[in-house]
Parts: structure tokens; C-alpha cells; sequence
């Protein structure tokens, strides 16, 4: 890969990714479809839509904003197509694969069109590309941590409120999860870039585990004594699957390896609330 497009480069995972393909000299060109025409922009080995509105915070529950954000996939790979470019790949989320759980339930969350939008946003971009003939590689993931990681996320909270004394509360945070440090992240979809074959990977850490068992570990990295509270909020519902997690497929292809434990990623989130 000698260049790539990335939407969403100025986002917590895109700012990572661009200073990740520029470290292999990879020529980066940062794209927003809302400022910069299409026309003006060059050839490219891969491109990358890491672009999506409210993927948190107060937009997530907003349906209209989230069916934007499947029409700015689709056009993003249509784009991508017709600037040439060899391969399309989307920063997608595991949280997908709860939508039958969520249009089985009478219960709305906050997450639920956010969540939907994504998985019709990976079918129809799917079935886009075969028609295009394009190579296409959806890329899910669980939650990345690290430096510059948004305030409202769920590590960020965790990490701000023990810094500060209060101790965060949760549900029962017995389902699996993944807990991945965005640089490992971005090693995946550079290496999806660079390898990947198949229309699907999940890019994780490899050591899926019950949300609690992450969260409990969090005091004792920082060195703080505030508790975590399992148990305290109402529970969602929501259930992942521990096969969900797997990076087997990712590692077969292309040769990715995890490199930065927990700890680590945990104590980069602490140094922007330092």
C-alpha cells in the first residue's frame, strides 16, 4: 500500500490510523464528503471509512442522524469505486450482531439505532461492493481505548471518575467484551489494507473476557482506592457471544499480533485526565 484515503481522520481512530500508514510511508489523504468534493481527490490503494456520526454521545439515539450515516457508506464506497481505488475497508462494530436481540425486545436503549444502522450499513455496502466488484473488507470492533479517547465513552468515564474520587457505576457487566488499545486497532486495518482477503474480520485484543473482570482490574492499575460498582445500574438485556471475539481468521491472513496488554492501554487513557 503506498496510499490510502481516510474518512473520519480527524475522529479517535482516525487520527490513529493516519499517523500509523505515515509511519509505513504511506500518503495519507484525509477525506469529509460534507467540505471537500470528491473530484479533488487523487487515486488511492485503499480506501478507509472510518466516518460515522454519533457513533456516541448525544446524537447516538438519534435515528435520522444514524440513516445518514448509512447513505455516507454507501457513497463513501461508491467513491471509492469510482476513484479506482483497489480495496474499500469500514470500521464497523461487533455491537452488530445484537440486532436480532434488540428487534426481538419491546425496550429501547440509547444505543439501539446506532446499532441497527450499522448492521444494515455492513449488509448493504456488502452487497454494493459484489455489485461494484470492489474489494471489500467490514472490520468490526468491540471498544478501543487509548490517548485522545472520547469523554463519553465507557473506559474514559471509568478512568475520569476514579481519578477523581466517585466511583462509576454499571449493570451487571456479565456478558463477554473485548478491550482492544486503538493502536493495536490500527495495526489490524492496516494490515487488513495490506492483506486481508475476506469480506469480514473482527480486530480485538484475543482476550475476550466478562466486562466486569476488565473493569475491576481498572482501581488497581490506576492505584486509586475508589470501587467500581457492578451492579448498579438497570441491566440492558444485551448479551455478546464469546465467539463473536474472534481474531483467529485476522491473524491467519495477515499476520496480526496484539502488542499492548490492559495495563498499558489503560494507563494511556489515564494521561489525558492526568
Amino acid at each position: 500500500m503506498k496510499s490510502a484515503i481516510v474518512t473520519g481522520a480527524s475522529g479517535f481512530v482516525g487520527r490513529h490510523l493516519g499517523a500509523y500508514l505515515q509511519k509505513y510511508n504511506v500518503v495519507v489523504t484525509p477525506y469529509d464528503n460534507r467540505t471537500t468534493s470528491s473530484n479533488k481527490l487523487p487515486k488511492a490503494d485503499v480506501f478507509y471509512h472510518l466516518a460515522w456520526e454519533g457513533a456516541s454521545g448525544e446524537l447516538r439515539p438519534d435515528p435520522f442522524v444514524q440513516t445518514k450515516n448509512v447513505n455516507m457508506t454507501l457513497e463513501a464506497l461508491k467513491t471509492a469505486h469510482e476513484l479506482g481505488c483497489n480495496k474499500f475497508v469500514a470500521l464497523g462494530t461487533v455491537y452488530e450482531k445484537l440486532a436480532p436481540q434488540i428487534r426481538a425486545s419491546d425496550r429501547f436503549r440509547s444505543a439501539d439505532f446506532y446499532i441497527l444502522a450499522k448492521e444494515y450499513a455492513h449488509t448493504v455496502t456488502s452487497k454494493l461492493a459484489n455489485k461494484l466488484d470492489i474489494e471489500f473488507s467490514w472490520c468490526t470492533v468491540c471498544h478501543p481505548i487509548g490517548k485522545g479517547i472520547k469523554p463519553e465513552q465507557m473506559m474514559a468515564y471509568t478512568v475520569s471518575s476514579l481519578k477523581s474520587g466517585v466511583s462509576p457505576d454499571f449493570g451487571p457487566a456479565d456478558s463477554y467484551f473485548d478491550i482492544i488499545a486503538v493502536e493495536d486497532l490500527v495495526s489490524g486495518l492496516y494490515l487488513v489494507g495490506e492483506k486481508g482477503r475476506r469480506s469480514e474480520y473482527f480486530i480485538g485484543s484475543g482476550e475476550a473476557k466478562f466486562l466486569k473482570e476488565y473493569l475491576l482490574q481498572v482501581p488497581k492499575i490506576l492505584g486509586v482506592d475508589a470501587t467500581i460498582k457492578i451492579g448498579a445500574r438497570e441491566d440492558d438485556g444485551l448479551r455478546f457471544e464469546k465467539d463473536w471475539f474472534d481474531i483467529s481468521p485476522l491473524i491467519m491472513d495477515t499476520g496480526y499480533f496484539p502488542k499492548i496488554g490492559f495495563d498499558e492501554a489503560v494507563k494511556l487513557c489515564e494521561s489525558q485526565f492526568s
